[in-house]
């Protein structure tokens, strides 16, 4: 091996990160950057689907996977239907499921729970407009989100069909509330909720 060669090796003295590894230092966003930034944009970010009539333990799988906590659960023409999340498979709607159709140990099992059983249906959604986002900044979408109680919220835009929309991104509230650096959605205040259903009108 000719000196030249060895030369090009040197030592580690400066920090080596793993890509894709989460950084140690919280990742925070200007309150007024547009509302675009926080939003996670299906143009260039993969989108994670779930047939319906998948097993909610296979769904939380291609999540892991994935490394998303959302899905969008499609039917049997491969047309949008509804929405799952981790939350919803790992918290009560299961159980609610199974004993809303009267089921025992023995005639049920937690692995007989599909998608379609606990998603929420694209006729239960409420969606936001991309039009909208592009005239709001974090701090306004922020707080929208948390008036509407819901943990994700789908963008939509419009489609070559004029009479329907195409998903064009999703807004998370676990993440904006990262993105603002609060631990609570209700800190961004109701000032900017009133500021952001006027400027919708």
């Amino acid at each position: 091996m000719s000196s030249s060669t060895t030369a090009a090796l040197q030592s580690a003295s400066f920090p080596i990160l793993i890509p894709g590894a989460p950084s140690t230092r919280p990742f925070t966003i200007d309150p007024g950057a547009p509302a675009s930034q926080a939003m996670t944009d299906f143009r260039s970010a993969p989108i994670v689907t779930s047939n319906f009539n998948t097993s909610i333990d296979d769904a939380l799988n291609q999540m892991k996977l994935s490394g998303a906590r959302f899905a969008f659960a499609l039917g049997p023409d491969r047309k949008l239907v509804g929405s799952i999340t981790s939350y919803d498979i790992q918290g009560e709607k299961p159980v609610q499921y199974m004993v809303s159709i009267g089921c025992t140990e023995t005639t049920c099992a937690w692995q007989d729970v599909q998608v379609e059983n606990i998603m929420e249906p694209v006729s239960q959604w409420r969606v936001l407009e991309f039009a909208h986002v592009a005239r709001m900044n974090v701090s306004e979408v922020a707080a929208l989100v948390a008036a509407s109680g819901q943990r994700y919220v789908v963008v939509v835009e419009a489609a070559a069909d004029p009479k329907s929309r195409q998903v064009r991104g999703l807004f998370s509230a676990a993440r904006l509330q990262l993105l603002l650096g609060s631990g609570d959605s209700a800190a961004v205040g109701s000032s900017a909720v009133a500021r952001t259903m006027s400027s919708l009108a």
